[in-house]
């Protein structure tokens, strides 16, 4: 009898974490951060990328049109890559921009806070320009690094899209992968650019 009671508890388990598998295939627009870009100048390091192919999906667009709260978090890490050991983290930021729509003024409000501090508030009436804003991320002086060699350091981001409750039980979230570039001088950016 018990193990029949095993295999049923086993059997559930199993079922939730297909669904939950198949549930986060479904959401996922396959985005992924592109463009990548960490310029350092006089300690400072500002980051630049893009998240792409998220607004490719119609459920996407329609959460923008629905009036609900539609947001992203991008989450930001400057560390020094150590290869055959741990990386040496140095610092991280969130980025979340946090969309609402106003249906009496046929406006959206676009809130973009830094580590939780509200740094801009915009409103658009164009749903490509409101897109482009939600996706592209431009950071001036996201990171002071002081004296450190900016060739030692990387750069990571990565996007969390969505969050939810599988059955009101399991928590879960769509994020794209991280993606990682090296810090480049302000100078070497530009001599690659002649």
């Amino acid at each position: 009898m018990r193990s029949r009671h095993c295999n049923a508890v086993r059997l559930l388990f199993v079922a939730l974490v297909s669904c939950l598998s198949w549930s986060l295939q479904a959401a996922s627009p396959h985005s992924t951060i592109e463009r990548l870009v960490a310029t350092e100048q006089s300690g400072k390091v500002t980051v630049r990328f893009e998240l792409a192919s998220i607004f490719e999906q119609e459920e996407m667009v329609e959460a923008l049109r629905s009036g609900l709260p539609t947001s992203f978090t991008y989450s930001i890490e400057i560390y020094r890559d150590r290869p055959n050991w741990f990386d040496d983290t140095i610092a991280r930021s969130l980025i979340e921009v946090i969309c609402t729509y106003n249906s009496v003024t046929r406006e959206y409000l676009l809130n973009t806070r830094r580590d939780r501090k509200l740094v801009r508030s915009e409103t658009f009436t164009d749903l490509a320009l409101l897109q482009r804003h939600m996706t592209s991320v431009d950071e001036p002086e996201l990171f002071d690094i002081g004296d450190r060699k900016p060739y030692k350091l990387k750069v990571r981001a990565k996007a969390d899209l969505m969050r939810g409750w599988l059955m009101y039980v399991i928590p879960w979230e769509v994020s794209t992968n991280w993606r990682e570039a090296r810090v480049k001088t302000a100078e070497g950016s530009r001599a690659g650019q002649r």
